[in-house]
């Protein structure tokens, strides 16, 4: 094999073991509703969130705004450099229907693999927001558990799941933290166990929890306030 050759190949490898991906990552808020996160590629060129939209209603549209920003852990805010899929407003791509979806994606200058980052138009109105992703495969495995059981109506094994995660990950003041409160206070409020819900709620409120606004927003459209 050529001197060159052998250069080539572990330089591909190199970059290979650089690139990192992670799949239907977790997240704390989203908006709208209907917007899913695919895939999100980390590598040393760009950083590549890949999404999908779905209208939910008729006549539905939707474009995304030059200023949409990558929102590093420190607050750091990297635009968006490029966009494939749909089209910069004020140009619309228009659906057809109800159920329809879009996928489409974010390029952004290469940000390394950070431990969690969101993603925010900055819009007048209907903009995307995703708060708190989460990029820790361990982390996403467990939310996934969690969820899962709290959808099958489990919530005491889905309870201490989370009450686990909050337990490890609270002094680290990752971006899912709030939406993890979120759902411990929720569980005991429904049980009707108000002490212990109120517990959570002000171990929150103590623990400098990104978006924390958001989420007691998030509370008290469910009914709870303290």
């Amino acid at each position: 094999m050529k001197k060159g050759t052998i250069i080539l190949i572990l330089a591909a490898l190199g970059y290979t073991a650089a690139a990192q991906s992670v799949l239907s990552p977790n997240y704390g808020i989203k908006s709208p509703l209907t917007a899913e996160i695919v895939r999100v590629d980390f590598n040393g060129d760009a950083t590549v969130v890949s999404m999908t939209v779905m209208s939910d209603i008729n006549n539905a549209w939707f474009c995304i705004d030059r200023n949409t920003y990558l929102v590093m852990p420190d607050g750091t805010r990297i635009k968006m450099k490029g966009l494939k899929g749909l089209p910069y407003c004020p140009s619309t791509r228009k659906f057809k229907r109800p159920g329809e979806k879009a996928a489409f994606s974010l390029t952004f200058p290469p940000t390394g693999m950070p431990t969690w980052f969101s993603i925010i138009e900055d819009c007048v109105g209907g903009c995307l927001s995703f708060r708190g992703i989460v990029t820790d495969p361990a982390l996403n495995s467990k939310l996934n558990e969690a969820y899962s059981l709290s959808d099958r109506g489990q919530d005491l094994a889905a309870y201490s799941i989370f009450e686990e995660i909050i337990n490890e990950t609270d002094s680290l003041n990752l971006g899912i933290e709030g939406s993890v409160y979120t759902s411990l206070i929720l569980i005991d409020h429904k049980r009707g166990r108000e002490v212990k819900a109120r517990s959570w709620y002000d171990r929150m409120m103590t623990s400098d929890t990104p978006d924390l606004g958001l989420y007691l927003e998030t509370l008290r459209w469910e009914g709870v306030s303290y």
